[in-house]
Order: C-alpha cells, then sequence, then structure tokens
C-alpha cells in the first residue's frame, strides 16, 4: 500500500509534535520534582503529592531488669549499700572480646568468643560503679577502677 507523500510528511511532523510535547511535559515535571515543588500538571494535579517518610533513629535497647537487678545485688553484696540506693545511672549496649567481658585476670582462660551484653554504671549519688555484663546478666564483673 503506498501512502502519499504529503500524508507521510503530515504524520512524521505530527509525530515530532508529540514526541515533542510529552518530552516537555516530563521535562518540566522533572525539574519540578527536582526542585522540590509539587507537580501541578493538568493531568496530576488531583493526585496528592507523597512526602517521603521520615526516619527515626534507632532506639537504644532498653537494659532488662533481670541484668540490673543480678548486678544491683551483687553491688550491694560487695560495697554494704542496700540495693534500694543503687541506681542505673547508665546503660550502654555493647560487644566485648571475650567471654570474660574483656576483663581477664592473669591466669584466667577466657572462651575467645565474642559476648554481646551491656556497660551498665550504677550509683548511690555519691559514687559510681560501672560492670561489665552479657546479654542475660549471668555474667557480669565490674571494671577494676571501681574495686
Amino acid at each position: 500500500m503506498k501512502m502519499k507523500r504529503s500524508t507521510m510528511v503530515f504524520q512524521g511532523i505530527l509525530i515530532l509534535f508529540l514526541v515533542g510535547g510529552v518530552a516537555l511535559g516530563l521535562r518540566g515535571r522533572m525539574s519540578a520534582i527536582a526542585d522540590g515543588m509539587p507537580n501541578t500538571s493538568p493531568a496530576t494535579s488531583k493526585v496528592p503529592v507523597k512526602t517521603p517518610a521520615k526516619t527515626t533513629a534507632k532506639a537504644t535497647p532498653k537494659l532488662p531488669s533481670t541484668v540490673a537487678n543480678a548486678v544491683r545485688q551483687d553491688l550491694s553484696k560487695q560495697t554494704g549499700i542496700p540495693a534500694k540506693n543503687l541506681r542505673v545511672v547508665q546503660s550502654t549496649p555493647k560487644t566485648w572480646s571475650d567471654g570474660c567481658l574483656g576483663l581477664a585476670k592473669a591466669d584466667e582462660m577466657c572462651s575467645q568468643m565474642m559476648v554481646q551484653g551491656w556497660e551498665v554504671v550504677f550509683s548511690n549519688g555519691t559514687r559510681r560503679w560501672v560492670y561489665r555484663t552479657d546479654s542475660t546478666g549471668r555474667v557480669y564483673r565490674m571494671e577494676p577502677s571501681n574495686t
């Protein structure tokens, strides 16, 4: 089927016009998005612009009460201070280098695996003590500077 030359030219111009219009429309949308402005093109003006959800910082895990209580009882026994007078003033999740929580004694053998746990700071209002624990509170040690 043969087309007339004028029909082919007309179709070519029509295609260029349509492609150009689409390209201009997209360019306008892309620059508005890049500039942080809402899209106001007539085709999408009824669609609400979604803003990205705000990301929040990951919350620090809370010290389990079983860990705090185990360490509080040990500190009370060592110092003679009633447990009710010992408060946790800071707790930080930590990964210790070994089963001795990084506090091996000179002649002590420790497992050589990483141990998830806590660094817990207690105070009686006048003095501070720093403990290292595993994640359950079954293993704990007071840092030497506190003894």
